[in-house]
């Protein structure tokens, strides 16, 4: 008796079993996982609509959406002009871009897209296990980002715009200044105050002004002021703190008297909405310090 045909028809019969089997596996009975695409279909790939990324999970923060209120719609009255402005950046001059990094906005994803995955002639040099890339200008020693993942929090932790105004140029004296720029600030020292001067050219308010050569771009992330302020809650909420924060104003930290903390103890972990809102020193509602020190300077 032949079995060879019995055999050649049980083939398909165990491949058939066997996807079925496996499809139960996958994509159990309910699952909303394994719908299929309609242009794929019409294709004929059937791919699955989950099993890619779009590039707007790939650009979404996880903290943002573990924070922000369910079914929030975020309505932005920017305009065209406001989104579309162009600016020439001279990298391999002497421009600096400053990221000012405010807190909870999604800046620290932002700031990684700075370092890592920018297209440039010399691409910043991120070395495995360091949080710090070397961004320096090509065929240069210098930088041209200031921000936390190239040159830390230098200016002091989620520095603001009085603070790193203020800093950043001084900052650049040594880290970002060509020695060309130097020497041109040596020869403006020796011709208004002579040979005499060009010895104490280190103290002359002249080498303030070093950053006029050059162009500084602040840019920012913004984000529904809502939902970032809910956010920072739920991140002090966790235990986090600023204390490593300068709040530096007109060359110097506020007193304890001028800014009081908000809460006793180390952190403020567990901290409900109404005690959160309560405190009238909490810097959650924007830069109060500066105000408070610079009028108490005038």
């Amino acid at each position: 008796m032949n079995d060879k045909p019995n055999k050649l028809v049980l083939i398909p019969i165990l491949v058939i079993l066997f996807v079925m089997i496996g499809y139960q596996y996958i994509c159990p009975a309910g699952s909303q996982s394994c719908h299929f695409r309609t242009a794929d279909k019409l294709r004929g790939i059937g791919a699955l609509s989950t099993q890619y990324p779009t590039i707007d999970d790939l650009y979404r923060d996880p903290e943002l959406e573990e924070d922000s209120p369910p079914k929030f719609i975020s309505k932005f009255n920017f305009t065209e002009r406001d989104l579309m402005r162009h600016v020439d950046f001279n990298i391999k001059g002497d421009d600096v871009i400053v990221f000012l990094h405010i807190q909870k906005t999604g800046g620290t994803t932002f700031g990684r897209h700075l370092v890592r995955n920018i297209r440039l002639e010399q691409p910043c040099d991120c070395k495995l296990g360091q949080k710090k890339c070397n961004c320096h200008r090509p065929g240069k020693d210098e930088s041209w980002l200031f921000s936390r993942f190239s040159t830390g929090w230098s200016c002091g932790l989620h520095a603001d715009w009085t603070e790193l105004t203020s800093c950043v140029p001084v900052f650049c004296q040594s880290k970002c200044v060509s020695y060309n720029h130097l020497l041109v600030i040596k020869a403006l020292k020796a011709m208004s105050y002579g040979a005499r001067g060009l010895s104490g050219w280190k103290n002359s308010r002249l080498l303030n002004c070093v950053y006029f050569f050059r162009n500084f771009y602040y840019i920012t992330m913004l984000r529904d002021p809502v939902s970032r302020y809910l956010s920072e809650w739920k991140h002090v909420q966790r235990g986090a703190t600023w204390k490593t924060s300068l709040h530096m104003c007109d060359g110097r930290a506020p007193t304890p008297d001028e800014l009081p903390a908000c809460y006793p103890g180390d952190d403020w972990s567990g901290v409900m909405l109404r005690d959160f809102m309560a405190c009238p020193h909490n810097l959650v509602f924007g830069d109060c310090v500066c105000g408070v020190l610079c009028r108490s300077n005038e």
